[in-house]
């Protein structure tokens, strides 16, 4: 499974991952409207970014964060072998002093993370639906900073009921069969614009 970087300092770099049926990369022209749209209505990514990539996977998201300028990456993914396929392509780019890989499961794993992040991904299994229950534990461990962004992958017809009577403000994207949520605390509201 051959999956390349589409932006930033190492633009183009390959990854060599073993196909599996469990690795569901996130699309490089998906990755490219979630950076697009980072730069275009939020504060993009910068030497400040600390972005935390939930199942990482092969952990292309959060390896492009680190590619675009991201100060720090952490990976939470529970499954060892693709831990170490991380680690091994964050050392082929020199990229392992500026991550934190964190195996096993994403809910116990959020308490212990010691930064404030600035930029939280989430690509779970498709069948997973505990959603309202991940960002409360997010809020509750207060991992993410007071202009924190929650980026959400989904299937476009998984339904975001879960967004109802939250706090945050949203802005919602559709790329082809995938649904992206941006989610954050700013006080400025950007109205959700469906297209493809």
């Amino acid at each position: 499974m051959n999956i390349r970087i589409s932006g930033g300092q190492f633009k183009g770099f390959k990854f060599n991952n073993p196909k599996s049926s469990d690795l569901r990369p996130t699309m490089e022209s998906v990755r490219l409207a979630i950076f697009s749209i980072l730069d275009s209505k939020f504060d993009g990514i910068t030497n400040e970014t600390v972005f935390l990539d939930l199942y990482s996977g092969t952990g292309i998201m959060g390896t492009e964060a680190l590619s675009r300028g991201a100060d720090k990456a952490i990976f939470i993914e529970r499954n060892r072998s693709y831990c170490y396929k991380i680690k091994e392509n964050l050392k082929k780019l020199n990229l392992l002093n500026r991550a934190e890989i964190l195996p096993g499961s994403v809910f116990p794993n959020l308490s212990k993370i010691n930064n404030k992040v600035t930029h939280i991904f989430l690509d779970p299994p498709y069948i997973f639906k505990d959603y309202k229950k991940l960002i409360y534990e997010i809020e509750n461990n207060n991992i993410l900073n007071n202009n924190g962004i929650i980026i959400i992958e989904m299937r476009n017809k998984s339904i975001d009921t879960f967004l109802e009577h939250s706090h945050y403000n949203s802005y919602c994207r559709q790329k082809g069969d995938t649904k992206i949520l941006f989610l954050n605390n700013k006080t400025e509201k950007y109205e959700s614009n469906l297209s493809r």
